[in-house]
């Protein structure tokens, strides 16, 4: 019986075919977290990155488009159920945004968000926190060339004893909506100690969360 071998398995049409949709789906997360950078700086996790393997490959799956060997996460995520799971991904189980805000209404012309009635008192401040700073970006996805573009809104920063208002997030640079190209909301939320004029990050598994409202 012939074994299992490195030249085997390269020519091998199905296992090769295999190999480059794995390798496609690396380099979507590569740049997918290259798009979310802005917030997942402050964000430490060693699991991450194969998390999300695990779920653009799920989302990949449910290309109906491309022939098996071919799927690939673009066209995956064109589908309801492939945008289902990534606004049901969850980065950090410790800090569920839209748990605490609520969700925001979306403008699908301009991607701007708004609360109607945004209220800092609802939202539950780890012990040493002093305020929060919420941080919102769209990602523009191209499908033909795999990478993602970064608008991002002026971080809004809230202390615990702000009152409710009607909040709006919008990016600072104007979208142009194309045809073809993806569009990927995303929030992020951090605490922070401010004393004075001194700033301290909280570095708890609650002090950062990032979540995806959605894919249009």
């Amino acid at each position: 019986m012939r074994g299992f071998n490195y030249e085997n398995n390269k020519n091998n049409p199905r296992i090769s075919k295999n190999s480059d949709e794995m390798t496609l789906c690396s380099v979507f997360v590569k740049e997918f977290k290259i798009g979310l950078h802005p917030i997942l700086k402050y964000y430490k996790d060693g699991t991450l990155h194969q998390r999300l393997m695990s779920l653009f490959m799920a989302i990949k799956a449910v290309d109906p488009k491309s022939a098996p060997g071919s799927l690939n996460v673009g066209e995956g995520l064109r589908t309801l159920k492939g945008q289902l799971l990534l606004r049901q991904f969850v980065f950090n189980r410790k800090l569920g945004i839209r748990q605490q805000l609520g969700n925001p209404e979306v403008n699908e012309t301009d991607f701007s968000l708004s609360w109607s009635d945004f209220d800092p008192s609802s939202i539950r401040f780890p012990s040493s926190a002093t305020h929060f700073e919420l941080q919102y970006l769209v990602l523009t996805y191209d499908n033909k060339r795999n990478i993602f573009t970064t608008y991002t809104a002026v971080p809004v920063r809230r202390a615990r004893k702000d009152e409710w208002e009607v909040l709006e997030l919008r990016t600072e640079k104007a979208i142009v909506k194309k045809k073809g190209v993806q569009y990927f909301l995303a929030i992020g939320l951090r605490f922070l100690e401010i004393l004075g004029e001194e700033e301290y990050p909280l570095l708890g598994q609650n002090a950062v969360g990032i979540e995806v409202l959605g894919v249009y």
